[in-house]
C-alpha cells in the first residue's frame, strides 16, 4: 500500500479492512490445507467484548464466515461491504457511510440485516 494516494483516514481504513480480510482468510486456508486430514485445528476469528459480533456468537470459523460473506455479496454487495468494513476494519457507522457514500441510516439497516442473515447462515449446521 506504499505510494497509494489516500483521500482520507477513512479511505485508508476501508482499504486496510479489505486487506485484513484477505490476510485472515488466506492464513486460515493455508493452515487448514497444511493440516488437512491430520486433525488440524480450525482457525477462528474471535471478537473482543466491544466488537460488533452478532449476539451469542463469540468466535466464528473464518472459512465459514468467508463463504457466508461471499453469498451475501452475491445477494447484495453493499451489505457485504458494510460487514467487511465493520468486522475487519472496525469502522463506525458514520465512517462506513462516508466510504460507501450513503446515509448512516442506510448503513444501520444494512448492518442489522447482515448481522441477522450471517447469524442464521453460521448457526445452521
Amino acid at each position: 500500500m506504499q505510494g497509494k494516494d489516500w483521500r482520507s483516514k477513512t479511505h485508508y481504513l476501508a482499504t486496510a479492512s479489505r486487506v485484513m480480510r484477505n490476510v485472515v482468510v488466506d492464513y486460515a486456508r493455508t493452515r487448514l490445507s497444511a493440516k488437512r486430514g491430520a486433525g488440524g485445528k480450525q482457525i477462528t476469528l474471535s471478537f473482543a467484548e466491544n466488537a460488533a459480533a452478532p449476539p451469542g456468537l463469540s468466535a466464528i470459523d473464518v472459512i465459514a464466515l468467508e463463504r457466508a460473506l461471499d453469498e451475501l455479496e452475491a445477494l447484495d454487495a453493499r451489505k457485504a461491504r458494510v460487514v467487511e468494513l465493520r468486522w475487519y476494519g472496525g469502522l463506525e457507522v458514520e465512517e462506513i457511510a462516508g466510504v460507501l457514500d450513503t446515509s448512516p441510516a442506510t448503513v444501520k439497516r444494512d448492518w442489522e440485516f447482515s448481522r441477522t442473515w450471517l447469524y442464521k447462515q453460521l448457526s445452521c449446521p
